[in-house]
């Protein structure tokens, strides 16, 4: 008994020396006075030991004490407790055990809510936490972890986290709230209110995943040159090993993203009938509220129903209010759809101008650099992928639009037109090295140019050697044979 009183004096002794350095409330004010912190130290003792040997029934009892009697000794005991309960609950098979675990890791975040300041007032960067935050991992726990889980109440938790946090939130709370708003459509799939929900769920979830994948191009990438005489095939082609910082959003993001997209596609939430039905009277009504216009564009044009009546006649009100960006666009579309492919670029240029979002600027000059490859004109379209670029270094789609255009002006004889189809392959390399969900179709680009390189039969009775540096298109490239 001694030797534990003497080892709680002296942990008592240490934590007050930390306390020093830190800010917000003393440590004596969170742990108590006296026999009380001596308890109190005790016990957060007895429970890190247990959860560090993950004998985590052991640990309740002192890690209950310690949460009670002192809520504000550590930041730990709320991480720790629900790490705990979240692992007993998957492990437990007894139904009224599982109630009980799960009632107490509720506790946890609602006593985390209610002494958020003043933890916060001691954390350290790594410990100090949001509203938002919390709300969130209570959602999520609430959604995979309640015997009795209510989707509207999980929806309600998770739509008041993932407000606050925005485009800080963390992929597994997106992945459990698109989840659950596809499950809470499909319990109420006639009610159109829960339908428009999740179409809006689903586009939330997808922007935070762009703008964060997105950034996960900013990060520079490793390019290992192709290997074809490793005896591993997978060197064979050239590889590009994305940077750890970037794999990382990636790994994090990605599945949601893919999640998102896989049950918005089973839940046929977004049909074009469906859709025109639930916003045409809708439109009308709202003829003059220029920000619902511009909220049904949207959700129409990301799901491809911008060749409906409906998006025509939300375009034409919006235009008239202001000539905002979605206002143009769905001018754009509607002359499209009429053949007015003049009509529309012009109208696409007036969105790229009003627009601030550089990343929706880069969308629209690819459009328009699409478009112009259509009509043949490979200036205006290799001049329109360069804004792209311009806008969004990493879009390797204008990298690889532009190398088409390279390869369709390919002219001269032979060994000129070759020069044409080894500059197109560098634009294949570039799109690669910017943008790493571009490679497969660059690869397979770049291999139906290798088909025109020059034969090396021919160049070797020309002294024609690869490797060269020539000059075509205004540019210059290495000569490649084949």
């Amino acid at each position: 008994m001694k030797k534990i009183l003497f080892a709680c004096a002296l942990a008592l002794v240490s934590a007050a020396g930390s306390a020093q350095n830190l800010k917000g409330t003393s440590l004596n004010d969170r742990i108590g006075h006296g026999q009380d912190s001596i308890d109190v130290l005790g016990s957060l003792s007895l429970y890190q030991d247990a959860f560090k040997r993950r004998s985590y029934v052991e640990a309740i009892e002192p890690w209950e004490f310690a949460f009670t009697k002192a809520p504000l000794s550590m930041v730990r005991v709320y991480t720790d407790g629900a790490w705990m309960f979240e692992t007993l609950i998957q492990q437990e098979t007894d139904a009224a055990k599982k109630k009980e675990y799960f009632d107490k890791l509720m506790n946890i975040y609602d006593q985390r809510l209610k002494n958020l300041e003043a933890l916060n007032s001691f954390a350290t960067p790594k410990t100090i936490s949001t509203k938002g935050n919390i709300i969130c991992r209570k959602a999520y726990d609430y959604y995979y972890f309640c015997p009795e889980m209510n989707n509207n109440v999980a929806y309600k938790m998770f739509k008041e986290g993932i407000d606050d946090m925005g485009p800080n939130t963390e992929g597994f709370v997106l992945f459990g709230f698109i989840e659950c708003s596809y499950n809470r459509f499909l319990q109420n799939k006639d009610n159109i209110d829960i339908r428009q929900d999740f179409i809006q769920d689903y586009m939330n979830t997808n922007e935070i995943c762009d703008r964060l994948l997105d950034q996960a191009k900013e990060y520079p990438s490793e390019t290992i040159p192709a290997d074809p005489e490793s005896e591993d095939s997978t060197k064979w082609v050239e590889q590009v090993v994305l940077a750890p910082e970037a794999q990382k959003i990636v790994d994090n993001y990605q599945p949601v993203q893919n999640k998102a997209n896989d049950l918005f596609v089973s839940s046929g939430a977004a049909d074009c009938d469906a859709l025109e039905k639930i916003y045409g009277a809708q439109v009308e009504a709202n003829k003059t509220n220029l920000a619902y216009l511009n909220s049904v564009l949207a959700i129409l044009n990301n799901f491809e129903c911008d060749k409906s009546n409906i998006y025509y006649v939300a375009a034409d009100y919006a235009y008239q209010i202001n000539k905002t960006p979605q206002a143009a666009i769905g001018k754009a579309s509607k002359l499209l759809k009429e053949g007015d492919l003049n009509g529309a670029i012009k109208y696409f240029d007036e969105a790229i101008g009003l627009e601030s979002d550089n990343a929706k600027k880069a969308k629209y000059s690819y459009i328009v650099a699409a478009l112009m490859f259509k009509k043949g004109n490979l200036g205006q379209c290799r001049q329109y992928c360069r804004k792209t670029l311009q806008y969004n270094p990493s879009n390797g789609g204008a990298y690889l639009l532009q190398a088409n255009c390279i390869a369709r002006s390919a002219s001269g004889d032979h060994l000129q037109r070759s020069y044409y189809y080894c500059l197109a392959s560098d634009y294949c390399n570039r799109a690669k090295a910017v943008d790493p969900s571009s490679a497969a179709k660059a690869s397979r680009q770049a291999a139906a140019y290798a088909a025109h390189f020059y034969p090396k039969s021919e160049a070797f009775f020309a002294g024609i050697k690869a490797g060269q540096t020539v000059s075509v298109a205004g540019e210059t490239t290495t000569l490649r044979l084949r």
